[in-house]
């Protein structure tokens, strides 16, 4: 039997059996907005926490993390912030937000801003509907990025009888299928069984690569200090990676991260306390392990391919070179996992957080939970189009639309978590930090690209905070404000 065949089947059944667990959660579903957006709280350990490591990290887990160590050495690694900090993050965060979401029926991230602030009046609205409209604005790329690498993966497991086209329909109709069919349901529970995949395929993958190049990862940094010594220490292997560079990487993207609106409706969606504590222990494990060959195949990556036009690819080259074609095939899937289990989860998110923060307050107040229902299966639809439209302008490298993403939402954390703690918080205060520190991302990104060595996200997020304390201990702390933080003490004594 020929190998695209052989290729071609194992996507097409990883294909089928996304749709067929999408079907059967479906039997679970409510037609309201609430079951649609957030399940209305019902996921239990399982799913939240592997839905919630399998969002996190996408298809640039699977290929831009070795297209990154290619490019600049393992200095890389500084991914572990990334990976340790999703968990602590979701209990220290995530259990507040889950509280407040649980007592007064939040169901988005510009709902809740809006709702903590709401003894700020028109400066809170204004708040709510900015964070909601900048989440949408940044979070819609990212979804675009998955669909673009997963493409070309159809391309290598098809040995090209899969075009770049096809490819691109395929994965947007299966992310489209998913989150219009089955909502938060059906998209946790594809990601529960995307990620047991992703972290099989990352581990046998990597570990096969590794052992059949250079035998083992010790052999593997042996040959690669002899060849790229610079790609073992920083700045790197372009000079890039400075402690500012380094330090601004790590604090823009695990914070940015965390205010992501696909990161964020997870906070809403656990059973109980119990849920949240434990997803966040095992998160911060899962998100953890699932590196563990990863600097090591970067380095082969560097070793048997010295030059390359597109570093983002080389993974699923090296499977095919040092693996048999169904161990590769196989892995690639899990690739496509990583990317859906991503690209799905934003596009509910998108499409959820227009419906309540945009839809219901600004064009039908009265909408009933049905409507609602059926309005966010529509922006599905509609974000499923603009989607697809993006990532046929093929951007740059993932690392590069990852930061991108990130330095946009860093900037508005401040405002989103501080009232959780502050008393002081004040709406006002909160909308000047919000503006002017997106302002600052895009000024540092397009303008006066990272100065001082210092990525734009950083720089966005010390000044949004900067405005908003500042301002905060000028203007008056709003009284709802105080309700939460007091309430939330009530609730968490530590």
């Amino acid at each position: 039997m020929e190998r695209w065949i052989i290729g071609t089947a194992i996507l097409f059944l990883w294909v089928v059996v996304m749709i067929a667990v999408t079907w059967l959660s479906t039997k679970y579903r409510r037609l309201s907005v609430t079951d649609y957006a957030t399940t209305g709280g019902a996921l239990g350990l399982l799913t939240l926490f592997l839905t919630y490591s399998a969002t996190y990290h996408s298809s640039y887990a699977f290929m831009g993390t070795t297209g990154a160590i290619y490019t600049h050495g393992i200095g890389w690694w500084n991914n572990i912030h990334w990976t340790v900090m999703p968990g602590i993050f979701l209990w220290i965060l995530g259990k507040r937000v889950w509280a407040l979401g649980r007592k007064r029926g939040y169901l988005s991230i510009g709902q809740f801003t809006a709702g903590v602030y709401e003894s700020g009046g028109a400066s809170a609205k204004i708040l709510g509907l900015l964070v909601a409209v900048i989440s949408i604005v940044f979070v819609i790329p990212y979804t675009a990025m998955q669909a673009l690498g997963i493409s070309y993966l159809f391309q290598i497991v098809s040995d090209g009888r899969i075009g770049f086209t096809q490819g691109l329909i395929i994965f947007i109709f299966l992310m489209v299928f998913i989150t219009w069919l089955g909502g938060m349901r059906g998209v946790a529970w594809t990601d529960t069984v995307q990620g047991i995949f992703m972290l099989v395929a990352m581990w046998l993958g990597g570990y096969m690569v590794v052992s059949s190049a250079f035998g083992s990862i010790l052999n593997t940094f042996a040959e690669g200090v002899k060849i790229a010594p610079d790609a073992f220490s920083l700045p790197g292997l372009k000079g890039a990676y400075t402690y500012r560079f380094w330090v601004s990487q790590w604090a823009t993207i695990t914070i940015g991260m965390i205010a992501m609106p696909h990161i964020f409706i997870r906070y809403f969606a656990g059973k109980s306390l119990h849920v949240l504590k434990w997803s966040a222990v095992f998160s911060s494990l899962y998100l953890t392990f699932l590196y563990i060959f990863v600097p090591a195949v970067g380095i082969v990556a560097k070793l048997v391919y010295p030059s390359t036009t597109n570093p983002d690819m080389l993974f699923p080259e090296l499977l095919l070179r040092y693996t048999p074609f169904a161990l590769a095939a196989f892995a690639i899937a899990g690739a496509m996992a990583a990317a859906l289990s991503t690209a799905d989860s934003q596009l509910h998110a998108a499409s959820s957080v227009f419906t309540v923060d945009v839809y219901k307050p600004y064009f039908k107040r009265d909408a009933d939970e049905r409507h609602l229902y059926h309005v966010d299966r529509a922006f599905v639809l509609i974000f499923g189009v603009i989607c697809a439209w993006i990532a046929f302008q093929k951007p740059g490298l993932f690392l590069n639309i990852l930061q991108m993403t990130n330095s946009g939402t860093a900037a508005m954390a401040p405002v989103i978590f501080l009232p959780l703690f502050w008393e002081k918080s004040n709406a006002k205060a909160a909308l000047i930090a919000v503006i002017v520190g997106e302002l600052i991302v895009l000024f540092t990104t397009f303008i006066l690209p990272n100065p001082l060595g210092i990525l734009s996200g950083l720089w966005g997020l010390l000044g949004s905070t900067a405005l908003f304390v500042g301002l905060s201990l000028i203007f008056k702390g709003e009284a709802s404000v105080k309700a939460t933080v007091k309430e939330l003490k009530a609730l968490f004594v530590e």
